[in-house]
């Protein structure tokens, strides 16, 4: 009986020790970080990234930024995937709209969840006019010539239409004869 006693007080502090030291493990905590301010703006793109200062306990799992023409954006709106693990990152922002205001923030996830940087925002570039020049005027006949152009910049947005206008008054425009190349 005695030693029914010795064993049963043995396992009864043995257990209470065990439950002490694994109630003692520390849950995570989110992560701690900075979103870098916004550079290399363009019509369509931009750079951030972030600087997690904190893994809260636990690894980083995911990192990057997050993007929306609305205020606080999270990972459910366009984001980056930029790696894992603490320390400073770079996030190249694309398929932006021009002439539009966003609003990005940095994030990071680890085991305690997904947490985020200050808020920055930007505005992108508008679109602009393209850039050309008219080739010189060749082949002059009594009924035609031959011309053309050179675009060097397409000012942030796709070409939709090209080729000469043409008129017998100074500046001609597109609402006078025209090719469409």
């Amino acid at each position: 009986m005695k030693n029914l006693v010795k064993i049963s007080l043995v396992l009864i502090l043995t257990s209470a020790s065990l439950f002490y030291f694994s109630s003692c493990e520390k849950e995570p905590d989110p992560p701690t970080l900075t979103t870098a301010n916004i550079s290399a703006i363009t019509q369509t793109t931009a750079t951030s990234g972030g600087n997690i200062t904190s893994d809260g306990g636990a690894g980083i799992t995911a990192r990057g930024v997050c993007w929306n023409t609305s205020e606080n954006p999270t990972i459910a709106h366009s984001k980056t995937s930029d790696g894992t693990g603490a320390g400073s990152f770079t996030s190249n922002l694309s398929g932006l709209t021009p002439g539009t205001q966003y609003f990005v923030r940095a994030y990071a996830t680890n085991d305690a969840g997904t947490s985020y940087g200050n808020q920055q925002s930007f505005t992108t570039g508008d679109i602009l006019l393209p850039t050309l020049t008219t080739t010189d005027i060749s082949s002059i006949t009594l009924t035609s010539a031959v011309s053309g152009g050179n675009i060097t910049d397409d000012g942030g947005s796709d070409i939709t239409g090209k080729g000469v206008c043409w008129s017998t008054s100074e500046n001609p425009t597109t609402d006078d004869s025209k090719t469409e190349d």
